[in-house]
């Protein structure tokens, strides 16, 4: 079921797309890339994607930092490191419903 507001849509995980702008937990998330697997039968959809509003997350205490961070690499000197600290995923089989903001 797909239904619109005048600044969102909602959408279940099938019908996400690349680009998308889902709102969650306070954060704006840009949808990057889909991963999909089967599990008991139906199709889970798992977004990585980009924390639009990252300086506002931070401040307002969204979700916490340490949970928008993408697997780790060695730098040499440094040692362990995030690759990056924008990171969301969103993830759901089509039970799961989304706000997506409209283009405008």
């Amino acid at each position: 079921m797909t239904t619109t507001t005048p600044n969102v849509t909602v959408k279940d995980s099938s019908q996400l797309a690349q680009g998308d702008i889902v709102r969650t937990h306070g954060m704006r998330v840009r949808l990057d890339r889909l991963s999909t697997h089967e599990n008991y039968g139906r199709t889970v959809y798992a977004w990585a994607g980009t924390v639009l509003n990252l300086d506002e997350v931070r401040a307002d205490g969204h979700v916490p930092m340490s949970f928008l961070r993408s697997s780790l690499r060695w730098e040499p000197g440094t040692g362990c490191m995030a690759a990056r600290n924008d990171v969301w995923t969103v993830q759901g089989n089509e039970f799961a419903d989304w706000l997506v903001e409209n283009p405008s």
